[in-house]
């Protein structure tokens, strides 16, 4: 079996399923099929936008559901403040499952920028309690990542992408 290369280069040759489209067009898909954006930036999802989707409902429902659970698993001990995120979450999950795609998106993105102050606040009040300040310091890494799908989702299904 032999590998075909790229004359002159010594590269691979790009796998048979890229052959002929153009490079622009070769990236990492977070959705399915060629969804037209609406001008409110609407669209009809993708395997990324779904799982975030159905991560703020599940999120939003512990949230709202036990919220002192969460607060000790993260080092927040706001639990009222953590309920009215939970709504927060399961708003944004229902806004990208019904289609809403990039609105839901950027919702999310934004919450996570108040996830992130509300976990620098109580990392802050911790004082020498050192178990909690861990649990919210992995909290907010945590968070940065979600908040970088979040971004790379957001974008990519954004109106006039």
């Amino acid at each position: 079996m032999s590998i075909a290369t790229a004359p002159g280069t010594g590269w691979r040759a790009a796998p048979p399923e890229y052959a002929g489209i153009p490079s622009d067009q070769k990236r990492v898909k977070t959705r399915i099929g060629s969804a037209d954006h609406d001008a409110d930036g609407a669209t009809g999802g993708g395997p990324l936008a779904t799982f975030l989707g159905l991560f703020s409902l599940g999120l939003g429902l512990w949230e709202l559901t036990n919220p002192r659970g969460v607060a000790e698993t993260s080092g927040v001990p706001y639990p009222a403040t953590l309920q009215a995120y939970g709504v927060r979450e399961i708003t944004s999950g229902l806004t990208i499952l019904s289609g809403h795609t990039a609105g839901g998106l950027w919702s999310r993105v934004a919450g996570d920028a108040l996830d992130i102050a509300t976990a620098a606040a109580a990392y802050a009040e911790a004082g020498g309690d050192a178990d909690r300040r861990r649990k919210v310091v992995q909290t907010i890494g945590a968070l940065l990542g979600v908040t970088a799908l979040d971004v790379v989702a957001a974008t990519s299904h954004s109106a006039g992408h």
